[in-house]
Formats: structure tokens, sequence, C-alpha cells
């Protein structure tokens, strides 16, 4: 087995954010497919707070631009750790690049 990565780039509004989701979302996914829930239990899996943390970084980070009503003013590393089954042991979360200038106000001639 080996480490991989993916880059997800684009120009403001092309998708980055809602590609992410379904890349994370995919992975939820595959490595939930084995597991067994108890019945009753209403517990959040790893995968789903993986999934669910996305929405609370964006609203402290996106902001209102002229192509995009909720564009990120940040970049985020995500690093996903798998068990030796393939399913999802952990992950963490990096936030770069946060533009206070651009959160706070918008300059008139930046458009992303």
């Amino acid at each position: 087995r080996e480490n991989q990565s993916m880059l997800i780039t684009g120009e403001s509004g092309a998708g980055k954010t809602e590609n992410t989701k379904k890349v994370i979302q995919y992975f939820a996914l595959v490595a939930a497919a084995g597991a067994k829930k108890e019945e009753g239990k209403k517990t959040m899996t790893l995968e789903d707070q993986i999934v669910s943390a996305n929405p609370v970084l964006e609203a402290y980070g996106n902001a209102k631009t002229t192509r995009n009503n909720n564009s990120s003013r940040f970049g985020k590393f995500i690093r996903i750790h798998f068990g030796n089954t393939g399913k999802i042991a952990g992950a963490d979360i990096e936030v770069y690049l946060l533009e206070k200038s651009r959160v706070i106000f918008q300059v008139s001639y930046i458009f992303n």
C-alpha cells in the first residue's frame, strides 16, 4: 500500500469545495460499507464527523464575491488516515491562507 494524494484546484466558483465534499463522502461511504451498526444506538461515526466538519469551517471562512456567493477565503489540507482493514482511523484538517482582509470586506478590484 502506498500513500495517495489528490489536489483539487480551480478558479473561484469552479466547484473545488463541492468536489472535495464528494471525495470525502465517497471515502466515508466506502470505509463504512463493511461496518455493522448496533441497533438502537445513534452514535456519530468517525466518517460522519469528517463529513460534518466541512460546513462548520465554511461558516467562518466563506464570503460573497462577484463570481460566487459562498467563496472560501482559505485553503484546507485534509489528511484521512486509514487502518489496516481500510476503515477510516482518523483525520486531520489544516486550514491555511485565511485572508482576514477579504473576510472583513471585499476590495472592489478583486473578484476571487
